[in-house]
């Protein structure tokens, strides 16, 4: 008889769970808070745009890294057209001048010593140890949990030649790797290459995934992305439920025996899989009975990404000779909240995928990171007027600031959408509207939180809440190795079976 498992979320890690265990005998619901599947990776139509809010850059696009491999288990990667940029950024100051930062890291190296010679040893050195990385292929088939000590040794084995890349690199954020540049521009571009406080070690990985073009980008966009995981889940006999957002997980006997939704509905399993929101999960559906040590402290003491004030733009122009992802100075700061201004603006001009605007427009959109997610959850509830002018106030200044930098943007703009950290919470129902779950430091390194809970028996966690550092393909794996767990405790042979379907384009 095939054991069901109820999965809470159908985001990248409940996808990933859901599509796994149906190749592996189990019968699999999925319950989602939205009417979309993909979680955080997502898009939606605005009249002739579609706004793309998640995908900058996919880890494993190509064949050159391990994560390809997963990712074909479950799609056909062949099908995607992936464009690899030439540039990760273009950062400029306050006099013009402008630091291109190549994906090839020859190019890289290059401009580096051309744009600041005064930091040659500094560059040298960031660049050699991202050509070091470029031969790195973590082991992923397994999870760590259910290893043997042969495959722990082999793991070690092949992990030695980068200890020295690792030791060095994961114990030294980002912010104050920068500091250790003269050149202001260069300083500046090192430091806002991602969040400030992850190790530089992320950052260097980035470059050499993006070297060996296995970092481009989809064309179609996230929810294009999400939805083709989506029916892959659904050809092999999974089930959604939309709109349900789930109130308790049920306990009998110290095991997960089902799942209730507001109004009482009640569904039962053999498993329950949340790859939803940890705080929620914990604190709510369980009721915070199962909480131990480490849990507690990761949600009393430890960073979550921040959340986001989010703009997208349609504007009925092209802007082919504008860098796809620009950062440059403000006139003045840009006030988001009463915390939060931006000296800088980040934008990305989405001209690199055709799909997302009509022929000869753009979508340009814009992500402010924010930490002041109390204020616009209270301004949505308490003060809707407000709340509608401040976005609107936002919309306005950037379309001001762009028709000074760019020109020819104000009375071409024909679309304007705007999402808060209460739009995100509303949608998602992440903890404090992060975007990505717990943020990895030098202090947290590449640790990761255990997938059950001490005393539960047939529950399992997966998801950004549980994968420190976030992103698609951590979130992909931690369904995947819930999947794995799953069928060791039924001792049952995990199995994967190629994706063979055919793109879709929104």
């Amino acid at each position: 008889m095939r054991k069901k498992v109820l999965i809470i979320g159908g985001g990248m890690a409940g996808l990933s769970a859901g599509t796994y265990l149906q190749m592996n005998g189990f019968d699999t619901e999925i319950f989602e808070l939205n009417q979309v599947p993909g979680g955080v990776c997502t898009s939606w139509k605005r009249g002739d745009y579609t706004v793309d809010w998640c995908i900058h850059w996919l880890v494993g696009s190509g064949s050159s890294d391990s994560f390809y491999e997963r990712w074909s288990e479950l799609i056909d990667m062949g099908h995607i057209e992936i464009v690899d940029h030439e540039e990760y950024a273009v950062v400029e100051d306050d006099d013009g001048n402008q630091l291109h930062l190549f994906t090839d890291l020859d190019r890289l190296e290059a401009e580096l010593l051309e744009k600041a010679p005064e930091d040659e040893k500094k560059s040298r050195e960031f660049v050699q140890a991202c050509r070091r990385l470029c031969d790195l292929n973590m082991p992923n088939d397994q999870p760590f949990e259910m290893a043997n000590l042969w495959y722990k040794m082999k793991w070690t084995w092949k992990m030695l030649p980068y200890l020295g890349v690792f030791g060095k690199f994961s114990r030294i954020s980002t912010e104050d790797y920068a500091r250790g540049f003269k050149n202001p521009l260069l300083r500046k571009a090192i430091a806002h290459l991602f969040e400030p406080e992850i190790p530089i070690l992320f950052c260097m990985m980035t470059f050499a995934w993006m070297h060996k073009k296995a970092a481009g980008y989809p064309i179609g966009g996230s929810m294009n992305f999400a939805r083709r995981i989506a029916d892959r889940y659904v050809e092999l006999g999974g089930r959604f439920y939309y709109g349900k957002r789930v109130e308790k997980i049920l306990v009998e006997n110290n095991c997960a025996v089902g799942i209730q939704l507001p109004g009482g509905a009640v569904f039962r399993g053999d498993y329950v899989v949340s790859a939803a929101d940890g705080h929620s999960t914990l604190y709510d559906m369980l009721d915070g009975k199962y909480l131990d040590p480490k849990f507690e402290e990761y949600y009393n003491r430890r960073k979550t990404f921040p959340s986001l004030v989010f703009v997208a733009l349609g504007v009925g122009r092209n802007f082919r000779s504008t860098p796809h992802s620009y950062m440059f100075p403000l006139k003045t700061p840009f006030r988001i909240d009463p915390q939060t201004e931006l000296n800088d603006l980040y934008i990305r001009v989405h001209h690199f995928d055709p799909t997302l605007a009509p022929y000869g427009k753009t979508l340009v959109s814009a992500m402010m990171e924010t930490r002041n997610w109390e204020y616009w959850v209270n301004l949505q509830r308490n003060d809707a007027d407000k709340y509608a002018a401040e976005k609107q106030r936002i919309v306005q200044t950037l379309i001001d600031i762009l028709e000074d930098k760019l020109g020819d943007v104000r009375d071409l703009v024909e679309m304007t959408d705007v999402t808060t950290p209460a739009t995100i919470i509303g949608f998602t129902n992440n903890w404090k509207g992060s975007f990505e779950g717990w943020l990895i430091t030098p202090e947290t390194g590449f640790t990761q939180l255990p997938p059950t809970l001490r005393g539960l028996g047939n529950f399992y966690m997966c998801g950004h809440w549980v994968a420190v550092g976030g992103g698609l393909p951590t979130a992909m794996m931690s369904g995947r190795n819930t999947a794995q767990l799953i069928c060791a405790h039924e001792n049952k042979r995990f199995e994967v079976h190629a994706g063979t379907q055919p793109a879709l384009l929104s």
